[in-house]
């Protein structure tokens, strides 16, 4: 099969780009590639002659890769006198001398405007606030409360009666900096604190000679009381955490749309004998009392709700429910159903709006009553939805 001649995208002839290099004629060479670049200017877009630029500063100027790498941030607007030339030197693989000279001289500017871009880029980066992580913000803001509790706990240490019994470090983070402390705070409080508390556990047992040696400075009530210290930081971290769990938000889940509950819902949409057919069948979800009627057994039979919800709010809890293919929710003593003798005959009864009219004619039913079990299937007409 002959190969399909590619379509001329161009409104005037494209130049034979491969015969300019078999041309050894220089006023022809010249004749050529002015057309060439006459071409260019009309046809070819700016943005596609633009992209050559920088594959020839690479492949054929001869400049350093170093100063090649700085001009790759000049904006391409700036190499707009080169386009036309480097895309002919793309398509043809040619460029005269001349035209190399002249864009080579048009180099030392625009490398003082590379120079120049990268020295604002490098100040901007340098003046840019490095971003401080969230846990690193938490540890700046306990700092100073944690800092208040060492100077106390020196003073205490100096002092040759060791009296913590008034400090409260879970009153101090309570009123630190207008209650800034948040149990996530607590948390690195007390990560910052364990270790030392294990330390005073193990110098207050005296298991260990180098502790002994390194507090033997203090006596032994001292030395309970420098323990108690820490205690009273890891109770308190561990009531602000406990009190910040306890005054969590329970996510709560997001409603789903009735469209969404009654998706697997099964009945029948219409029967044509009877001349009766469904509701739509998110009217049932949140309803107060459905009616249905099975063309298959002839039974009809009503679901009251276990919860009301007179105002018809849609409150969770509220209302018959509808889950997969089963109605829930419903009053198991009050939800019966009856078999009609003559559903031809009786099954206008339950039409219209009116819900005495429903209720009386079920009455009016002399069949024994037995009580639903909320499934529905493919013969179950939903009548009506209170």
């Amino acid at each position: 099969m002959a190969k399909r001649k590619a379509k001329n995208v161009y409104l005037m002839p494209e130049p034979k780009w491969s015969e300019l290099a078999l041309i050894k004629d220089e006023v022809k060479q010249h004749k050529m590639i002015r057309d060439m670049e006459y071409f260019v200017h009309y046809e070819v877009a700016d943005k596609k002659c633009s992209a050559t630029v920088m594959h020839w500063l690479e492949k054929d100027s001869g400049l350093d890769l170093e100063l090649i790498k700085k001009l790759k941030r000049v904006p391409d607007v700036w190499f707009s006198t080169f386009a036309k030339h480097t895309f002919i030197w793309h398509k043809t693989g040619v460029m005269l001398d001349e035209v190399r000279d002249h864009l080579l001289e048009k180099i030392p500017p625009l490398e003082e405007k590379a120079e120049a871009i990268i020295e604002k880029l490098e100040e901007k980066k340098a003046d840019a606030k490095p971003k401080i992580s969230i846990q690193q913000r938490m540890i700046e803001q306990i700092t100073d409360l944690c800092g208040t509790w060492e100077a106390l706990l020196d003073g205490y240490i100096v002092a040759d009666n060791f009296d913590n019994s008034s400090f409260d470090p879970e009153k101090d983070m309570k009123i630190y900096n207008g209650g800034v402390i948040k149990p996530a705070h607590a948390k690195i409080i007390k990560d910052q604190y364990q270790p030392v508390h294990t330390e005073a556990i193990e110098m207050l047992a005296g298991t260990c000679e180098q502790l002994n040696e390194a507090y033997d400075f203090m006596n032994k009530k001292t030395k309970k009381a420098y323990v108690q210290y820490f205690e009273k930081i890891m109770n308190a971290c561990d009531a602000i955490i406990l009190t910040g769990k306890a005054t969590r938000k329970t996510r709560q889940p997001k409603a789903r749309s009735k469209d969404v509950i009654v998706k697997k819902m099964k009945f029948q949409v219409a029967d044509g004998t009877l001349g009766i057919a469904s509701i739509t069948p998110t009217d049932v979800v949140y309803a107060n009392e459905v009616w249905i009627y099975n063309t298959k057994s002839r039974k009809i039979g009503v679901y009251h709700a276990s919860n009301k919800d007179p105002k018809s709010l849609g409150r969770a809890g509220a209302g018959l429910m509808v889950k997969g293919t089963s109605i829930i929710g419903y009053d198991l003593d009050a939800s019966m159903q009856k078999t009609l003798r003559k559903p031809a005959e009786q099954i206008s009864n339950w039409t219209g709006n009116a819900k005495t009219k429903f209720n009386k004619a079920f009455e009016e039913v002399k069949t024994t009553p037995t009580k639903l079990t909320g499934r529905l299937n493919d013969t179950t007409i939903i009548l009506k939805a209170f």
